[in-house]
């Protein structure tokens, strides 16, 4: 599988060839276009229905994905994420990566994904108790809500995040969720969870934070 980005980078959307016999699977919803010799096959995310339902529910990731398969050379998959903003691919190596709650969009073949658990911490850091995990060798799309940066960590370097900025990280990566300050700075502060990330790895954020978005955006709402 070859790909390409188109519209880059606010409204990131990506072109997949494929030749025949190739397949790229997308989570539900994800798909734009593609060419006329591709076949589709609907299937339970993971571990079949009750995986599925279990990686919906706690993983925050649509119960069904789409395969979708080149039957002749040189066909094309077009997609993107349901959030105005970035994508990116990362190769896998026989290596496994986290991805946060929502910002898995796609793999391609020799990637198995998975739900993993991010402890109690991640639960009261307000991102949930599970992540995506995403493992062997192959490639994977994730997407932001706004623009990506890619952070490469040293040994023993830290990094702290806001919980709403977290994308993916590398599984040699150590994190943790603690609270930033007293009950005050929590409640007053606008910045009541973090996550400390620790390499060595990669780390990717995004810029802006789609959970505080749709807050503000109720909080504007006039019931009346």
């Amino acid at each position: 599988m070859d790909y390409e980005y188109e519209n880059k980078p606010a409204y990131t959307t990506v072109n997949a060839t494929l030749d025949n016999g190739e397949s790229v699977t997308l989570e539900g919803g994800a798909l734009i276009a593609h060419s006329e010799n591709i076949d589709m096959e609907t299937h339970s995310s993971a571990g079949g229905m009750l995986g599925s339902i279990k990686k919906s529910m706690l993983a925050d990731e649509e119960t069904f994905r789409n395969t979708f398969t080149a039957t002749a050379n040189d066909q094309y998959v077009k997609f993107a994420q349901n959030q105005p903003g970035d994508m990116t691919a990362i190769d896998l190596n026989a290596e496994t990566y986290y991805v946060q709650s929502g910002s898995y969009v796609a793999n391609g073949e020799g990637v198995e994904t998975d739900t993993a658990s991010g402890g109690m911490s991640s639960w009261l850091g307000g991102k949930g108790l599970f992540f995506l995990e995403a493992s062997g060798s192959g490639t994977l799309f994730v997407g932001s809500y706004g623009g990506i940066i890619q952070t490469e960590l040293d040994r023993g370097e830290k990094i702290t995040v806001d919980t709403g900025h977290s994308v993916a990280w590398h599984a040699d990566v150590d994190f943790s969720t603690h609270r930033v300050g007293g009950l005050k700075s929590t409640l007053l502060g606008g910045e009541g969870f973090v996550m400390t990330f620790e390499g060595p790895g990669t780390v990717y954020l995004q810029t802006r934070d789609y959970s505080s978005f749709i807050a503000d955006i109720a909080s504007n709402i006039d019931t009346d």
